[in-house]
Protein backbone atom coordinates (compact mmCIF):
# COMPACT_ATOMS: atom_id res chain seq x y z
CA UNK A 1 0.00 0.00 0.00
CA UNK A 2 1.58 3.62 -1.10
CA UNK A 3 2.31 6.09 2.07
CA UNK A 4 0.51 9.04 1.60
CA UNK A 5 2.83 12.10 0.18
CA UNK A 6 2.38 13.82 3.42
CA UNK A 7 4.16 11.15 5.72
CA UNK A 8 8.45 10.17 5.69
CA UNK A 9 8.88 7.18 4.20
CA UNK A 10 9.90 5.61 7.16
CA UNK A 11 6.23 6.27 9.15
CA UNK A 12 2.72 4.75 8.76
CA UNK A 13 -0.27 5.75 9.95
CA UNK A 14 -1.35 3.58 12.90
CA UNK A 15 -4.76 2.88 11.62
CA UNK A 16 -2.96 0.94 8.79
CA UNK A 17 -0.46 -1.50 9.99
CA UNK A 18 -1.02 -4.10 7.79
CA UNK A 19 0.29 -1.56 5.18
CA UNK A 20 3.99 -2.54 6.22
CA UNK A 21 3.63 -5.77 6.67
CA UNK A 22 3.23 -6.59 3.03
CA UNK A 23 6.31 -4.50 1.80
CA UNK A 24 8.07 -7.06 -0.45
CA UNK A 25 11.64 -5.19 0.76
CA UNK A 26 10.92 -5.93 4.57
CA UNK A 27 12.13 -9.39 6.33
CA UNK A 28 9.20 -11.15 8.25
CA UNK A 29 11.19 -10.05 11.07
CA UNK A 30 11.05 -6.47 10.45
CA UNK A 31 7.48 -6.72 9.49
CA UNK A 32 6.95 -8.27 12.60
CA UNK A 33 8.78 -6.08 14.96
CA UNK A 34 7.34 -3.26 13.35
CA UNK A 35 3.57 -4.55 14.05
CA UNK A 36 4.90 -5.28 17.65
CA UNK A 37 5.76 -1.94 18.23
CA UNK A 38 2.34 -0.42 16.99
CA UNK A 39 0.52 -2.54 18.89
CA UNK A 40 2.72 -2.00 21.72
CA UNK A 41 1.81 1.96 21.18
CA UNK A 42 -1.47 1.54 20.66
CA UNK A 43 -1.59 -0.39 24.28
CA UNK A 44 0.17 1.93 26.13
CA UNK A 45 -1.95 4.96 24.32
CA UNK A 46 -5.29 3.05 25.29
CA UNK A 47 -3.71 2.46 28.78
CA UNK A 48 -3.12 6.56 29.16
CA UNK A 49 -6.52 7.47 28.14
CA UNK A 50 -7.91 4.78 30.79
CA UNK A 51 -5.56 6.59 33.44
CA UNK A 52 -7.60 10.11 32.46
CA UNK A 53 -9.59 11.27 35.95
CA UNK A 54 -12.58 13.24 34.91
CA UNK A 55 -11.14 16.67 35.46
CA UNK A 56 -8.53 15.96 33.27
CA UNK A 57 -10.94 14.79 30.51
CA UNK A 58 -12.91 18.24 30.76
CA UNK A 59 -9.98 20.42 30.92
CA UNK A 60 -8.52 18.79 27.22
CA UNK A 61 -12.63 19.15 26.58
CA UNK A 62 -12.75 16.05 25.46
CA UNK A 63 -15.79 13.54 24.82
CA UNK A 64 -15.84 10.88 27.47
CA UNK A 65 -18.19 8.32 25.62
CA UNK A 66 -15.46 8.22 22.64
CA UNK A 67 -12.67 8.01 25.13
CA UNK A 68 -14.31 5.34 26.91
CA UNK A 69 -14.71 3.36 23.51
CA UNK A 70 -11.09 3.75 22.52
CA UNK A 71 -9.84 2.87 25.46
CA UNK A 72 -11.97 -0.13 25.47
CA UNK A 73 -10.77 -1.56 21.96
CA UNK A 74 -8.42 -4.26 21.75
CA UNK A 75 -4.31 -3.94 20.89
CA UNK A 76 -4.79 -5.02 17.81
CA UNK A 77 -7.57 -2.89 16.31
CA UNK A 78 -6.88 0.51 14.62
Amino acid sequence: MPISDNLSTDSQPLSRPFGALSHPNQSFPARAISLLLIWYSRAAGRRTIRELTSEQVKALDLDPVALRAEAAKPFWRA
